[in-house]
């Protein structure tokens, strides 16, 4: 709204329009009387003004962000002098804030959710770096403009963090995307903020927030004791990859989290490369073809990069490539659209899972809707290309029996292959992190019914000697 007469602060920020009015304060337009430029000054609302602590806060909030130079955050360019009438000074931002985004035209393409997210991570790693945790991530703090992203709003952000971590007796941040540590009044560190963008993430893709509730404190309970549902649970077209970085974000415990904003990027990122977790690419299928008796060969390739993967053992070497071809199988069945049966014609028939494992001087490529043999694990074996083997045939015989959902079967299948074939062998962590997503989608897609009877119980089984041979369990 217009105002008449307008009034001036410090001598010389002119107010013209309310663009906003927040719990604590007014965000007005105002001209720069002195450099002629158009800003926004936010003006600490009367009643609090004589408030010490909330005096504090708002002084904090342009310290915070004045000690700040990053082109994801809002630049402070000056602050009131004195008590009188406490402002901030800023640059105007055009556009609108993702809240209004997601009110307005719902939620976001996944690929514009990604981007914004990784532009978020981008003004938390300087905040970090600056040993600031920002506390209050959330969409009204987020501005979109065109391609450009802002995040605002430094007021409850606390330093240091080092020692520790920063303790509260009251709990601040909005409950919707509060991270478990501050919802339990615990020392908070730089993963909430990641938590929080978990949080962001999830309504981007989604419409909603990952936990809702009629009351604030039941939205702060549920982040604290309840498990997210996979994003594409609630929007089918999202794909595995979604599900993995935005249930990272969302760990509840802050070790199970990206180890940083810079990291959280970089997996957000990874979304949006060319896809490295297609079951079988044209180089793996080539090094399955000409790879020698007793050589180990490279089972992922990223563009322009080195290869990497698990160095398979010579013994175990057909064994690794007859699964890669049963992964490519069991994706062709996913990946094919239902197609219903023609009156008397006979549907396409199913290995028997007990056959031997053919090796590359036999293979053949496979076809569509078949898993080619695989052996099952005899008693006492512990190789890991063999358990993962019978857990593919177990998703196979679960799929056709109408056991096992095409959504359930899809994503697994993915984590799997980025288990076996996407994680350094030589980082036991990162191995155990992916095995915990693993089980963890498998719980999700049983929980919601999508995996039943014998398939629900093998699979589970399989995911058991699985983790015992990869030794994280």
């Amino acid at each position: 709204m217009a105002t008449s007469g307008a009034q001036v602060l410090g001598g010389r920020y002119a107010l013209k329009e309310v663009l906003g009015t927040g719990g604590m304060a007014t965000v007005w337009r105002a001209t720069d009387q002195v450099l002629g430029r158009d800003v926004a000054v936010k003006v600490l609302n009367e009643q609090y003004a004589a408030d010490a602590a909330f005096l504090a806060r708002f002084r904090r909030e342009a310290r915070n962000v004045a000690a700040l130079r990053d082109s994801r955050i809002v630049t402070v360019f000056d602050t009131s002098p004195d008590d009188t009438m406490p402002y901030i000074v800023m640059e105007l931002l055009t556009g609108r804030t993702l809240r209004q985004v997601l009110d307005e035209d719902g939620p976001l393409a996944p690929a514009d959710a990604v981007r914004v997210a990784a532009a978020v991570c981008e003004a938390l790693e300087a905040a970090h770096a600056a040993g600031l945790v920002h506390r209050d991530i959330k969409p009204a703090n987020i501005v979109l403009s065109g391609r450009d992203v802002k995040v605002l709003d430094f007021g409850i952000a606390r330093a240091p963090f080092p020692a520790g971590g920063t303790r509260t007796q009251v709990v601040l941040g909005t409950a919707a995307y509060l991270s478990p540590e501050q919802a339990a009044g615990l020392p908070t560190g730089p993963q909430a903020d990641l938590y929080g963008l978990g949080c962001v993430l999830f309504e981007m893709l989604t419409g909603m927030p990952p936990f809702t509730a009629e009351t604030e404190v039941a939205v702060a309970y549920r982040q604290v004791h309840d498990k997210p549902p996979l994003p594409s649970s609630l929007h089918p077209g999202l794909s595995a990859k979604h599900d993995w970085v935005t249930l990272q974000l969302l760990a509840k415990d802050p070790l199970g989290r990206p180890a940083g904003a810079a990291a959280a990027r970089t997996a957000l990122l990874s979304i949006l490369a060319p896809d490295q977790t297609t079951i079988l690419s044209a180089q793996s299928a080539q090094s399955a073809r000409t790879a020698r008796p007793g050589q180990s060969m490279p089972l992922r390739t990223r563009p322009g990069g080195p290869d990497r993967g698990f160095a398979w053992r010579p013994a175990e070497t057909i064994l690794a490539m007859s699964l890669i071809a049963a992964l490519a199988a069991l994706a062709l069945v996913l990946l094919t659209p239902t197609q219903a049966t023609v009156a008397g014609s006979t549907p396409p028939s199913r290995p028997s899972h007990q056959a031997a494992a053919t090796g590359p001087a036999g293979a053949q490529n496979p076809t569509p809707g078949v898993t080619p043999p695989v052996s099952v694990p005899a008693a006492g074996e512990t190789s890991s290309a063999r358990i993962a083997g019978a857990l593919v045939a177990n998703l196979d015989s679960g799929l056709h029996d109408g056991q096992v959902s095409r959504q359930a079967g899809q994503n697994l299948v993915q984590q799997l292959d980025q288990l076996l074939f996407g994680t350094p062998g030589e980082d036991p962590g990162q191995v155990g992190q992916q095995y915990l997503q693993l089980v963890q989608v498998f719980d999700q897609f049983k929980s919601q019914g999508q995996i039943t009877g014998q398939a629900a119980v093998r699979v589970k089984a399989d995911l058991s000697q699985l983790g015992a041979a990869l030794g994280v369990i």
